[in-house]
């Protein structure tokens, strides 16, 4: 798990975070199946899985943002306090 500590991001620079790795990382693993040997591609496919299964949690945060778009959202993380805070305002 990845947190900001005491970062304001919002729905564009939240997509950008979420997203880049996951399409990078992804798109490596994906690119080496076509040309590994057998016991290379299982390896790759297993942690593909493994990957994409780990960034649900980034995708139910977009998937909230998009909920909202209604409202300017942000979050905002306390590591300290071990908590995550989510505000919005409606739209001008």
């Amino acid at each position: 798990m990845a947190l900001a500590d005491k970062f304001v991001a919002n729905k564009r620079e939240f997509q950008i975070i979420a997203l880049a790795p996951f399409l990078i990382i992804s798109s490596i693993l994906i690119s080496i199946i076509f040309y590994a040997d057998q016991s290379w591609t299982l390896t790759c496919v297993a942690t593909l899985l493994a990957h994409t299964a780990m960034r649900s949690g980034d995708f139910g945060l977009l998937s909230y943002f998009d909920y909202h778009q209604d409202k300017e959202v942000v979050t905002y993380d306390e590591v300290e306090n071990n908590i995550s805070f989510f505000y919005g305002r409606l739209k001008r």
